[in-house]
């Protein structure tokens, strides 16, 4: 029996978030003995490379992105994958086995879960949904991501749902809202934390510390996260013994790129491993933003990875699972991202050695439960209920 891992991210091939979660999901799995075929989207190319347990499908025509998204926009595709997952249809329907499990994640498209869905109708195997994020302009408690015309996605969430054995989310919020939408499916629906990846032995790796408060923000940046709210808060307070951190894509985010002053640091992306390095050494506050009320269904993955580097966190973020997690469990403060003021009294807050300690000793005292290794286990219970 095989699980094939269907998904439009993996790490190495894309960078970010995202692509790293599924990685560390499909090898925690692999831990608990299941054998796992990862299948992904060879972007630009016409090829399909194989690599030990992962398959990069490439399309059957060249892939021009913007075409296919304003075609899913008009309701002419059902997703911007449509042609890809015809061509993959094609591919795997001779290799996947009825006897073996489908787990088709989302980080927003459909195309993933509509394919794992088009191979169970043809083959009669299991599907396991797992949305790490909502699907876009499908039914959301009433919100939607931004205000571009897009066609309702509610009966194609339907319609391919209903295909699926078992619906993980990675927020109780985005559980409770498609049980509520849904309550045919209610009994499918289960909600999951992810956790972080690979823990870090902090204890090799004390943190240097300084007079100098240091906060970061690391990973994407785009107008979803808007990465200067911690800019805008720190202009605020004029404190030459605070420094803030971009760690990321910054070049091609305008918001950022005339910024020129002392206590602003830029850093492109590094590898996993050295990212985490150079966050346990010399950073001493991570920031995690989201700014639509739409967004409260998701928690950044940039959280677990403050927990596992034993920091505080300082978030900016609306209504739901992250910002609850970082207040109830006290690993920090999250603000409503439309409250600079209360970034700003945060951030002083944060300055005090004493606060940081105290916060951090919360952090490491439920360190290791937030490992992806130790949340797994839920799913890996649930995977084999259905077989």
């Amino acid at each position: 029996m095989k699980i094939w891992f269907l998904t439009r991210s993996y790490y190495p091939y894309l960078k970010g978030g995202g692509p790293l979660i599924k990685r560390g999901m499909a090898e925690a799995l692999q831990t608990y003995g299941w054998d796992i075929h990862v299948v992904v989207p060879n972007y630009g190319s016409l090829e399909t490379q194989r690599d030990e347990n992962i398959t990069r499908i490439g399309f059957s025509a060249k892939h021009i992105q913007k075409w296919a998204s304003l075609l899913e926009r008009m309701g002419i595709y059902e997703d911007y994958l449509d042609k890809w997952v015809d061509h993959a249809l094609s591919e795997l329907a001779n290799q996947v086995q009825a006897d073996d499990i489908l787990l088709a994640t989302s980080g927003g498209e459909l195309g993933m879960i509509k394919l794992g869905a088009l191979l169970k109708e043809k083959l009669g195997c299991k599907l396991v949904i797992n949305f790490h994020d909502p699907l876009n302009y499908g039914y959301m408690n009433g919100l939607r991501r931004d205000k571009k015309f897009h066609i309702g996605r509610e009966k194609l969430h339907k319609k391919y749902m209903d295909y699926g054995d078992l619906i993980i989310t990675s927020s109780q919020y985005y559980a409770d809202v498609l049980r509520q939408k849904f309550p045919d499916l209610a009994s499918k629906i289960v909600n999951n934390y992810f956790g972080y990846i690979h823990q870090l032995d902090i204890g090799q790796f004390p943190r240097k510390h300084t007079q100098t408060l240091k906060i970061a923000y690391i990973g994407t940046m785009s107008s979803t996260q808007q990465p200067e709210l911690l800019y805008q808060a720190w202009k605020q307070l004029q404190d030459e013994e605070i420094e803030i951190y971009f760690i990321g894509d910054f070049k091609h985010y305008q918001p950022l790129q005339h910024i020129r002053e002392k206590g602003v640091h830029f850093i492109e992306f590094m590898p996993h491993d050295q990212f985490l390095l150079f966050m346990r050494e010399h950073i001493d506050v991570g920031f995690v933003s989201l700014v639509n009320d739409y967004f409260g269904a998701c928690v950044p993955s940039k959280i677990y990875e403050y927990i596992n580097l034993g920091i505080p966190i300082l978030g900016a973020l609306p209504l739901g699972d992250g910002r609850e997690m970082i207040n109830t469990n006290g690993y920090g403060v999250a603000c409503d991202y439309r409250d600079i003021t209360c970034l700003t009294q945060h951030i002083l807050q944060l300055k005090e050695p004493k606060y940081r300690m105290q916060i951090e000793e919360k952090i490491l005292h439920d360190r290791e439960s937030w490992a992806m290794q130790q949340r797994i286990q839920e799913v890996d219970l649930l995977l084999r209920e259905l077989i």
